[in-house]
């Protein structure tokens, strides 16, 4: 990561993004460097990797969790740091960054379909964490509640269970064959489970 850091970003662009994830629960330098282990991982299925990666630096670059524009506010981020180098895949990032607000595509809803759009992948990245081994999983669901202090525990519960059950509605939570195959199935019994958790408070 840091030899990605140097080619990547000035050094007040790089502390300017260290601070923005710096201190968090959950959406940290953690979540950062996991998503881009899987960018390593994955980067030959990428349509444009250089594009992607700074996608996944700026994701989360605004995590308000009390706000519903994270995504556009993170895309401005990455306009005003496009504004000051010569970074000309400005758009192309904005827009994936945008996107990935919605949080789901058509490669989400219909079943036996496969996404291999950056998009896809870039989706995937960010949700990998849901696949993980039991005891991670729920490590990532404490420091996710911590996130959201603001809320009581039934209000939390409540939201939370909202999203969990949306997951379980959906076809595939994984767009992509790769990271379908790889998640999935570990993704659904941890819902599960933490449903079944937040349902008996």
């Amino acid at each position: 990561m840091i030899e990605i850091k140097r080619v990547l970003f000035q050094e007040k662009w790089w502390s300017r993004l260290a601070q923005s994830y710096e201190g968090r629960p959950f959406h940290n330098f953690e979540h950062l460097y996991e998503m881009l282990n899987l960018f390593e991982e994955y980067k030959d299925k990428l349509r444009e990797r250089y594009a992607t990666a700074f996608a996944i630096f700026f994701l989360h670059a605004v995590n308000d969790t009390k706000a519903t524009d994270n995504a556009e506010r993170s895309a401005r981020l990455l306009r005003e740091f496009s504004s000051e180098t010569t970074f000309d895949s400005e758009n192309y990032v904005a827009n994936l960054i945008v996107e990935s607000g919605k949080n789901c595509t058509d490669a989400h809803m219909t079943e036996g379909m496969f996404g291999e759009e950056d998009l896809h992948f870039l989706l995937d990245f960010d949700m990998a964490f849901l696949g993980s081994e039991p005891s991670k999983y729920d490590a990532h669901c404490v420091n996710i509640r911590k996130e959201y202090a603001h809320l009581s525990d039934e209000d939390y519960a409540d939201q939370r269970l909202k999203v969990l059950k949306l997951f379980m509605q959906i076809p595939n939570i994984f767009a992509t064959k790769e990271l379908r195959e790889r998640f999935e199935t570990n993704a659904r019994e941890n819902i599960v489970r933490e449903i079944s958790t937040l349902s008996k408070r």
